[in-house]
């Protein structure tokens, strides 16, 4: 699939719920290289109700436009649509969330927890600490529960 045809597919789901909807494509990886091939980025004068609660309906939108192009390419397409910057800015939040807390895991030296989210999210989190010395993280918990715990590492606990 090229990126006409995928900002074709874009551009009519959207103009579906909003006829005033604009729609870009980029083929590139996405923020702080996660790898996301194609990056749909949406502006609308209602892109609160896209992006739904905590993001929710937003996560359900991709779903449909990743089923939707997998299906007219035959194989399985890595999309991400970001409406009106907000994943952008939920990514740098989480990254700065993440930071913040594993400083503090390493100066008080007790675990912590992070709030349930979803596999991507979760995800950012790890790649977010994954050089951060002296903490670990962990996916910990089931289905909508699951969430990123935070604690120091056998390396800290070495002096």
């Amino acid at each position: 699939m090229n990126k006409e045809q995928l900002l074709d597919i874009a551009k009519a789901f959207f103009k579906a719920f909003d006829p005033e909807s604009k729609v870009e494509v980029l083929d590139q990886n996405g923020p702080e290289g996660i790898g996301v091939n194609w990056w749909i980025k949406v502006e609308s004068p209602n892109s609160g109700h896209l992006i739904g609660k905590n993001g929710e309906t937003l996560q359900s939108i991709q779903y449909i436009l990743r089923l939707m192009a997998s299906e007219k390419s035959g194989e399985f397409l890595p999309i991400t649509v970001d409406v009106a910057g907000y994943k952008e800015k939920r990514e740098s939040e989480l990254k700065e969330l993440a930071l913040a807390m594993a400083q503090n895991v390493k100066t008080s030296g007790y675990p912590q927890e992070m709030r349930p989210m979803g596999a991507y999210e979760r995800r950012l989190v790890h790649v977010a600490l994954q050089d951060f010395p002296g903490i670990k993280s962990d996916s910990i918990g089931e289905g909508e529960l699951r969430r990123v715990k935070i604690e120091p590492s056998d390396e800290a606990n070495k002096v």
